[in-house]
């Protein structure tokens, strides 16, 4: 049986994932009909979730603006880990008060 794998990223780079720009997306098409074959221009920027933050500054789930671009894809064993520098984040989205 195969464990699954975890990854800890070190020095300046910050695990995130992919689902919060996803979830964006998918709130975009439920809002007007296009063809199967449409395919949107690529933004030059990503919301994504932390996943882990060896410095801390970042907590699980807090999400971060970055350009598209610089996001890393790691795959290991089937399983794909994404990672970013620090200092490329351009934002942090937070709940308006």
């Amino acid at each position: 049986m195969e464990s699954e794998m975890i990854l800890h990223p070190k020095n300046k780079w910050i695990q995130v994932e992919l689902s919060f720009d996803k979830k964006e997306e998918e709130f975009e098409k439920s809002l007007v009909a296009l063809p199967d074959d449409y395919k949107p221009a690529e933004k030059p920027y990503k919301t994504v979730s932390v996943v882990g933050d060896p410095e801390g500054e970042y907590k699980y789930g807090d999400v971060l603006v970055l350009p598209t671009h610089i996001i890393r894809e790691i795959e290991l064993r089937g399983h794909r880990y994404y990672l970013v520098e620090r200092n490329h984040v351009m934002a942090v989205v937070t709940a308006a008060e």
